[in-house]
C-alpha cells in the first residue's frame, strides 16, 4: 500500500541550491526552505513508517536536531544510511548508531582529524570512524575511487575513467545506489560496484536530480 508522505508546508518555499560548477566540481549555496520544517516532532509522526522501513537515509540538510531524532529512533532496529552533506560536527554518542558513513575525503577530515593524500592516510581514517562506532565507513574520494570497510577489512577501490562535466550529486548518486542495493541483498562489495558505476555515469551530466542514472542505465 502506497501512501504519500509529503506535506505541503505553507507560507514557506521549497528549499532551493544554487550550485555553481568550474572545472568539473561544484560548489552550493544553500536556503534550506521547507527543509527547515522537518522538525523532531515532524520525524515523530512517521515513526511507525520508519521503524517498518527497510533502510533510513540521511543527510544534513534538515535541522540537526531532527536527524539525531531520527538516529535515535532507527538506531538497531533499521539500517541507517548517512551522507554527511554538508559537513557539520556531529555528535559523537549518535554516530554510534550509524551503519553506513559515506563521506567524501574532505568531509572526512571533519570527523577523523585525518587528511587524506593517499590510501593509507584513507584506511586510517576508516579505522578512525570504525572507532567511533560507525559500522560500514566509506570514504569516497572522487575520480580516485572510494575506500570502505567491508565487515572484514579495508578495501579500496579505483575510479572509473569518465569524463567528469559536472561533479554535482555524484555522493547523493554514490550513497543512494549504496542503500538501494544493500537493500536489495547485495554484498557490500556488489553494492559499491554498482554504486561506482552509478556516480561515474552522473559526472558525465550536467546536473543534480537529472544526472542520476535509472537502475536500468546500470
Amino acid at each position: 500500500m502506497h501512501h504519500n508522505y509529503l506535506t505541503v508546508e505553507t507560507g514557506v518555499n521549497t528549499g532551493v541550491a544554487a550550485i555553481t560548477v568550474c572545472d568539473g566540481n561544484n560548489r552550493i549555496i544553500l536556503d534550506g526552505g521547507a527543509n527547515n520544517r522537518v522538525t523532531p516532532a515532524y520525524i515523530e509522526r512517521f515513526r511507525e513508517e520508519i521503524l517498518s522501513a527497510s533502510a533510513v537515509m540521511l543527510q544534513l540538510e534538515i535541522p540537526l536536531v531532527s536527524v539525531y531524532k531520527t538516529i535515535e529512533l532507527a538506531m538497531g532496529k533499521v539500517p541507517i544510511f548517512l551522507n554527511p552533506a554538508p559537513a557539520i560536527p556531529l555528535d559523537e554518542a549518535l554516530l554510534r548508531g550509524v551503519d553506513y558513513f559515506t563521506p567524501n575525503e574532505i568531509e572526512c577530515k571533519l570527523y577523523t582529524n585525518v587528511t587524506v593524500l593517499n590510501t593509507e592516510d584513507a584506511f586510517a581514517a576508516l579505522n578512525r570512524l570504525r572507532e567511533k562506532g560507525i559500522r560500514y565507513p566509506l570514504i569516497t574520494l572522487g575520480e580516485k575511487g572510494v575506500v570502505y570497510f567491508n565487515g572484514t577489512e579495508n578495501v579500496y577501490k579505483e575510479g572509473r575513467k569518465v569524463n567528469a562535466v559536472d561533479t554535482t550529486a555524484a555522493g547523493d548518486t554514490f550513497s543512494g545506489t549504496l542503500a538501494a542495493m544493500i537493500t536489495a541483498g547485495k554484498t557490500m562489495d556488489e553494492a559499491v560496484d554498482i554504486a561506482q558505476h552509478a556516480s561515474a555515469i552522473s559526472v558525465t551530466r550536467l546536473g543534480a536530480q537529472d544526472s542520476i542514472p535509472y537502475l536500468s542505465e546500470l
